[in-house]
């Protein structure tokens, strides 16, 4: 499936798998936070999924094809397979995606920033989905808790995609 990719070519079957679940398993977390993983979630997932099939770079352009491709088989595949409840099912969520650590250590930092980044601003836009007015005041307890993925180390990103002005705050800040 993706182990033809450039960038993903040195990674087993089972890492693969791994990233390619975790959008739906994002999903579930975020959405399901509160009990219920409603329509208006899993829509707003699939296309920020779908979206990121021609806006990426362009390593992962074909890595979110597939995974929007497989995103509705495999959001209900693993509902079907988790516990219904959040207090049971996220834990193993959150343990199954703390699992991605190491794939992103053997990724090029260019992609495991872009791939981690993408994670997490996926759990960010599925948080803001479904309610309040206009998705302003969406976000509940349940979901702020996930919303950041704590499970995964953040991925700092390259120096080399940095713009001189992040350099120079950077130096602002270590002096």
């Amino acid at each position: 499936m993706l182990n033809n990719i450039e960038g993903f070519t040195h990674l087993t079957e089972e890492e693969i798998n791994a990233l390619v679940d975790a959008p739906a398993l994002i999903t579930i977390l975020i959405a399901g936070a509160d009990g219920e993983v409603d329509q208006e979630e899993r829509t707003w997932s699939e296309r920020l999924l779908r979206s990121r099939t021609y806006n990426k770079p362009k390593e992962l352009n074909e890595f979110y094809r597939v995974v929007s491709e497989i995103f509705w088989v495999k959001l209900n595949g693993l509902m079907h397979e988790l516990p219904s409840e959040p207090d049971k099912r996220n834990p193993i969520i959150a343990e199954t995606l703390g699992k991605l650590n190491p794939v992103f250590g053997k990724l090029e930092a260019e992609i495991a920033y872009d791939l981690y980044h993408g994670f997490v601003k996926l759990a960010e836009e599925t948080a803001k989905a479904s309610g309040g007015f206009l998705r302003i005041g969406a976000i509940g307890p349940e979901e702020a808790k996930w919303m950041h993925l704590p499970m995964l180390n953040p991925i700092e990103k390259p120096a080399h995609l940095k713009s001189d002005a992040e350099t120079e705050e950077e130096s602002k800040n270590a002096d």
